[in-house]
């Protein structure tokens, strides 16, 4: 049987010396998309940010595509195939678009032409600068800029945040294309509990910096299946 691509055993991390994430398990295949879900403040971003090197690993390991990443540092991760899309999406404010999406280059398939042909919005405006988009347009430049790094694996942190439903359809539409039709390992966190289950097979469920649930996304479509996970007290 293969390896996973992404696996973290017995994982323990914060930040100085606070630990957010606990006893955390899990293994990612290939192409597999799994969501992370669960109340606001139980470690869902902390755990994108331990995967990507950004928080402390205190116990445990992280393997990615057969290598430990344990003491990698973050823009090796990058390198080794992990891409990141942040919560605050973080695009460069004073440079085009085509400047942030260069900056991040990888060798690989996935060159500016073809994110640009992904997202026909960037395209229009690869000269402006970060601060000229709206806030859809700064997420989908945070994806493309993630693209180019050509991932093996795509860690997506609430991608959907204070956007309009209109956008949010776009993005989604943009997101389940790369699951199926590019076929990225992807690690969803995201807000619409609905989307998230519906998006992946597999859900993982947090709860005060521990995986209650890991399974089956269809589970947790059941309304009091979900809020007896998400209401769990340890």
């Amino acid at each position: 049987m293969p390896e996973p691509l992404l696996q973290l055993a017995n994982v323990h991390a914060g930040y100085g010396e606070t630990v957010v994430l606990e006893e955390i398990n899990l293994e990612l295949s290939q192409g597999q998309c799994l969501s992370i879900i669960g109340r606001n403040g139980v470690g869902k971003s902390s755990l994108l940010a331990t995967i990507m090197g950004h928080a402390s690993l205190r116990e445990g390991s992280i393997r990615f595509g057969g290598r430990d990443l344990t003491r990698m540092a973050a823009y090796k991760r990058c390198r080794a195939g992990i891409s990141y899309v942040p919560q605050e999406r973080e695009v460069f404010s004073t440079l085009t678009v085509q400047e942030n999406i260069d900056v991040a280059i990888q060798p690989g398939e996935w060159s500016p032409e073809r994110v640009f042909d992904l997202f026909p919005n960037l395209a229009a405006r690869r000269q402006n600068r970060g601060n000229q988009l709206s806030g859809g347009e700064q997420q989908m430049l945070a994806i493309a800029r993630a693209l180019v790094g050509n991932p093996k694996l795509l860690l997506m942190d609430e991608p959907s945040e204070g956007l309009a439903p209109v956008i949010v359809e776009e993005l989604g539409g943009v997101i389940t294309r790369l699951r199926d039709e590019f076929k990225l390992a992807i690690l969803l966190v995201e807000q619409h509990v609905k989307f998230a289950l519906e998006f992946a097979d597999s859900a993982i469920v947090m709860d005060r910096g521990r995986i209650v649930f890991s399974g089956d996304s269809k589970t947790l479509m059941d309304e009091d299946e979900l809020n007896k996970f998400l209401g769990v007290v340890a």
